[in-house]
């Protein structure tokens, strides 16, 4: 069947993985190899361990390729059949699933018998795990979302523990007040089963986006983490997960018609674009193609630190000597180096990880394509596709560019806010003058801009440029 050549999911025997479990001590994906899926390097650094967790534990096997190879596909929407399979697996391997009741009868009229996931969908629904979508129904090709998620997980934990899980303080995220769901979110983002977008700080203002799909990548790490909840759960150990009702989430939609404004009074060509609180982009010509610069040098920056021979060991003095004069002092040097090591595909999957839409790499790498949209979504997130072990060190690279070099959103005030930025500009005429920055809230909200300006008539109009519209886009922005 389709489903089974997408994700087959295989069930590895409980004596030994589920035993192991029981009786150690240590997290059962402690020290594991990595998977091997082919496309391993395209899964996000935040969620590639607890992808290589669920490989090492039988949960997830990928798909197979034409050429016999295995394929993972992290950012592939999960639907419930496939989420149904891995939570079962997950019980199985944990030792749980021998306590599961018979398979429901009748079964739902869209999961027949022979069906991929017929004994884990019926399993889990005489359980009372999961749900049909009405009494003789399961809809197994549906996407997940994430709102759905949370309710599965729940109801999961309370069967495996016999402990209903409840909040004990909210609200926690703007976007799920009237969802059915509401409960479920804060109650397991409580008991560390799932995570929002936007850290809630005790005034209701985070952000879970309930409504978007559940990707293969997020549904390992989802499912990992379940694995030492439910234990420390039915250990009464679990440490629940308090907002801080000292830090308020700061809510900032940016107005940009005086950006606008200012923009169109000035010689050459700008954009920009910024993205919000509430994560949505907003900007001015936001998809215009310029010449990267050395902006791209944060991507640099990335790539290398995700390099196989980088990512799964401590960096060296030879690491840091390349990389800290490339980000403070913008050499070029060091950029060339990397490209060469990464190459086009390195640099071009990792546009593609972050969903840039304009981006193209070329050589001289100055020359690569990009947008401001492509580079405000890029900072974001760009930590994010750091494996964690470097993430610390490259967020704190970025906030050290040298003095000389800290014109345009370097002379904003953004109290409250941790600015990481990086600039690229031409050889001194005004041709290019670019920044991109993330800001960093101190609980964890983010904030993201990218300003592109080409043609301006020296490098000092460019950089007031820069200053100008920095100014006028962060006015409202709270300092806190």
């Amino acid at each position: 069947m389709v489903l089974a050549t997408v994700l087959a999911i295989l069930s590895v025997p409980a004596s030994a993985d589920a035993d192991a479990h029981r009786d150690g001590d240590r997290h059962p994906c402690a020290d594991v190899s990595a998977a091997p899926f082919v496309d391993r390097d395209r899964i996000s650094s935040v969620h590639r361990d607890a992808v290589d967790c669920l490989w090492h534990l039988g949960i997830v096997r990928g798909s197979v390729t034409a050429d016999g190879r295995r394929r993972f596909d992290p950012t592939a929407a999960v639907d419930r059949g496939q989420f149904a399979g891995m939570l079962h697996r997950l019980l199985d391997v944990t030792g749980r699933a021998d306590r599961l009741p018979e398979p429901r009868r009748p079964r739902f009229d869209d999961v027949p018998a022979g069906h991929t996931f017929d004994r884990e969908v019926h399993t889990l629904a005489s359980a009372g795990v999961i749900e049909g979508v009405d009494g003789r129904s399961f809809a197994p090709g549906r996407l997940v979302r994430r709102d759905q998620t949370a309710s599965l997980l729940r109801r999961a934990a309370r069967w495996a523990t016999g402990d209903e899980l409840l909040a004990t303080s909210g609200p926690l995220f703007h976007d799920i007040v009237g969802s059915v769901h509401r409960d479920a979110i804060e109650a397991a983002f409580e008991f560390g089963l799932v995570d929002g977008v936007a850290y809630p700080c005790g005034d209701g203002g985070g952000r879970y986006e309930p409504l978007r799909s559940l990707q293969r990548q997020q549904a390992a790490s989802v499912l990992a983490r379940a694995i030492g909840t439910l234990d420390a759960i039915e250990a009464g150990e679990v440490e629940r997960r308090k907002p801080d009702p000292e830090c308020p989430s700061p809510v900032w939609v940016p107005r940009i018609d005086a950006a606008v404004d200012y923009a169109e009074g000035r010689t050459g060509s700008i954009s920009f674009a910024v993205i919000g609180t509430d994560g949505q982009l907003v900007g001015h010509r936001a998809s215009t193609q310029v010449a990267a610069v050395s902006v791209i040098k944060v991507m640099f920056l990335v790539a290398y630190l995700d390099h196989p021979d980088v990512r799964d060991r401590p960096l060296t003095a030879d690491d840091r000597d390349l990389l800290e004069p490339m980000i403070r002092r913008s050499a070029n040097e060091p950029g060339t180096r990397i490209a060469d090591m990464v190459g086009p595909e390195g640099m071009n999957a990792l546009a593609e990880r972050a969903g840039m839409r304009d981006f193209h790499f070329t050589r001289p790498w100055g020359n690569s394509r990009t947008s401001a949209r492509d580079q405000a979504r890029f900072m974001l997130a760009f930590d994010r596709y750091v494996p964690s072990r470097h993430r610390d060190y490259a967020r704190q690279l970025l906030t050290q560019v040298v003095p000389e070099q800290r014109w345009g959103i370097g002379q904003v005030a953004t109290d409250g806010w941790t600015k990481h930025f990086k600039g690229g500009w031409g050889p001194g005429t005004g041709s290019v003058d670019h920044q991109v920055v993330l800001l960093r809230h101190h609980d964890g909200t983010r904030v993201a801009l990218s300003v592109m300006t080409t043609g301006s008539p020296s490098h000092e109009y460019g950089k007031a440029t820069l200053e100008g519209l920095f100014r006028r886009l962060l006015a409202d922005l709270p300092r806190t």
